[in-house]
């Protein structure tokens, strides 16, 4: 093997099972984001690992932040937080609130794993610059298809099916 290693693009629309990693709030270009490195743990590209950003909204006329529903954000937060509508609905969630649960919620997301569908981010000012990213629409936590297979309800047991001969 090689000591050369060139950074794979997963296709888009592959379904992939990955973890996020290292979840951080950042401030960049466009306003406040979940940062998170994303690993591949199944399949054909296990291994591969990009980043990847989860953004706020932020309101155009007051200027408040907050997180839209049903978006990536949305989605990867509500993996570890059911609760995210009753907390985010509370009318008595003062600022201070809402910063404490983000900062808690975004650092559950260490080490999750979850599925969704890869999709391929081509930036306007650098279009042979690709990147991997996370579908909108298609984040949601894993669950393991084989796990409790042997509690599954087969009907007879080996004994009592009778040979149809």
């Amino acid at each position: 093997m090689g000591k050369l290693r060139r950074r794979e693009l997963i296709p888009e629309d592959t379904p992939v099972v990955a973890t996020i990693n290292e979840p951080k709030l950042v401030h960049g270009q466009y306003g406040r984001q979940i940062q998170a490195q994303i690993r591949i743990v199944e399949g054909d590209y296990r291994g591969t690992e990009f980043r990847t950003w989860f953004s706020f909204g932020t309101d155009k006329d007051s200027g408040e932040e907050f997180i839209p529903y049903g978006g990536p954000l949305y989605q990867a937060l509500s993996i570890t937080a059911p609760n995210i509508d009753e907390v985010l609905d509370d009318e008595n969630l003062t600022e201070k609130k809402y910063q404490q649960w983000v900062k808690k919620a975004a650092n559950n997301l260490d080490g999750v794993k979850n599925m969704a569908r890869v999709g391929i981010k081509v930036p306007k000012n650098n279009p042979d610059k690709k990147s991997n990213t996370l579908q909108p629409g298609t984040i949601g936590a894993y669950e393991d298809p084989d796990a409790d297979f042997e509690d599954i309800d087969m009907g007879n047991t080996a004994e009592e099916v009778k040979a149809p001969f």
